[in-house]
């Protein structure tokens, strides 16, 4: 295994090895919104289904120039929107629940909530919470952190999002009104009602349900944080792909539909999970910049233990809409993602668990021959089976060492 990075004991997610800068792993919550003004499709298209259409050009007043499909995660379809003139054309961003999941009402309580906050969120122009549609205004700035290479840029993006997190985090929950949520009782509650809605998904996958889900389901219940310093309002997926930037600043945070009102270490979490895939610098001193900023005390146990709860969490929200694909779900990508995350799980539950991390297998077989997978699909199907043997491997070594040994699927 490659040299592990600690940060104040803080283990990656991974094993040493980084994935390079630029390489977008897609999400539950991948799509971001493009830079305003931008032609969304050549010739003007319009691709989007008629009764969208027509709810857009209700909801507006204004005819609609174009529409393109872009890039969404496993719970949401979207939409890049232009409507108006030619010459004075209105460029906004159209996200549609997938499987009705409730999400576009959720995040639309969320940015309504937030608007009047120092946190940049998009405006909210509508939403129709029977078909799971919200249309929103279209911030300047790109979702294209992963790909900004010059430190002398990335740091101070990364410093302002530590800043944005802090003041999320300093906000009264009782000066926001979110209808469907509720302050926890108790420290426990911030995690124990994300884990219930994470048995309700996992329930809904039935027998196709990988094992794994419900031994990490088992730890995370029996290992609930005891104690918070401040109920905040928190992301819960905070981090690069999430948040779009300009120049060196974070012009919006996007993505709201599983905010909740928990610990705040949890979007520190998230954050660290994301510096997986995205590098957002040092962690250790990102946190401390939190710190320095006004936010709460870090507390790296809690942060492990929300490291877990998150990728468990995603991971089986992921499995629930690949079990259910719709026409413009990248079933490959979202099966690769979900490998991927699965596997960081395992590597978080051995570090909670006291166990050393087993060394990864040698990604040079794959077991099948490269010969028969052609063109693009051949990268992605090998990288698939590595990543899939690679996490039983890693699965097996954690069940062999526990008081009663489990089989993995």
């Amino acid at each position: 295994m490659g040299r592990s990075r600690r940060v104040h004991g803080h283990r990656p997610l991974a094993d040493g090895r980084r994935p390079r800068r630029g390489r977008r792993l897609a999400g539950r919550h991948s799509h971001a919104l493009p830079t305003r003004g931008r032609r969304v499709s050549s010739g003007n298209a319009i691709d989007l289904p008629n009764a969208l259409a027509d709810w857009v050009t209700s909801e507006t007043g204004e005819p609609l120039l174009a529409a393109a499909p872009h890039r969404a995660g496993a719970s949401r379809s979207a939409w890049r929107i232009e409507t108006g003139s030619e010459n004075a054309p209105r460029s906004l961003f159209l996200l549609q629940d997938r499987n009705r999941g409730g999400g576009s009402a959720r995040d639309a309580a969320v940015l309504r909530a937030l608007g009047p906050t120092e946190v940049p969120v998009p405006e909210v122009v509508a939403i129709d919470a029977d078909h799971g549609a919200l249309l929103l205004t279209r911030l300047a700035g790109e979702s294209s952190f992963p790909d900004v290479e010059d430190p002398a840029h990335r740091e101070p993006i990364a410093r302002h999002l530590m800043s944005l997190t802090t003041r999320l985090h300093a906000l009264d929950p009782k000066s926001l009104s979110i209808p469907h949520l509720a302050l926890p009782a108790t420290a426990e509650d911030c995690a124990r009602d994300t884990l219930a809605q994470t048995r309700g998904a996992l329930a809904g996958l039935g027998e196709n349900a990988d094992p794994f889900f419900a031994f990490a389901l088992d730890w995370l219940e029996n290992h609930v944080p005891d104690r918070v310093e401040r109920f905040s309002l928190v992301h819960s997926d905070m981090g690069p792909g999430n948040f779009l930037h300009e120049q060196d600043r974070i012009t919006g945070i996007v993505d709201w539909e599983v905010a909740h009102f928990g610990d705040p270490m949890e979007d520190l979490a998230a954050i660290a999970i994301r510096d997986m895939a995205t590098p957002v610098g040092d962690l250790a001193q990102r946190f401390a910049e939190y710190e320095a900023a006004g936010g709460q005390r870090i507390d790296l146990r809690r942060i492990h233990f929300y490291r877990a709860l998150v990728l468990v969490r995603n991971s089986v929200m992921i499995g629930l809409g690949l079990a259910h694909p719709t026409p413009t779900m990248d079933v490959r990508e979202m099966t690769l993602y979900q490998t991927l995350l699965m596997r960081a799980a395992t590597l978080v539950l051995c570090d909670n668990l006291g166990i050393e991390r087993p060394a990864s297998p040698d990604e040079t077989d794959p077991g099948v021959p490269e010969q028969s997978l052609e063109g693009r699909a051949t990268e992605h199907a090998l990288r698939l089976l590595r990543l899939a043997r690679d996490r039983r491997s890693l699965m097996g070594a954690l069940y062999s060492r526990l008081p009663q040994p489990l089989e993995p699927s």
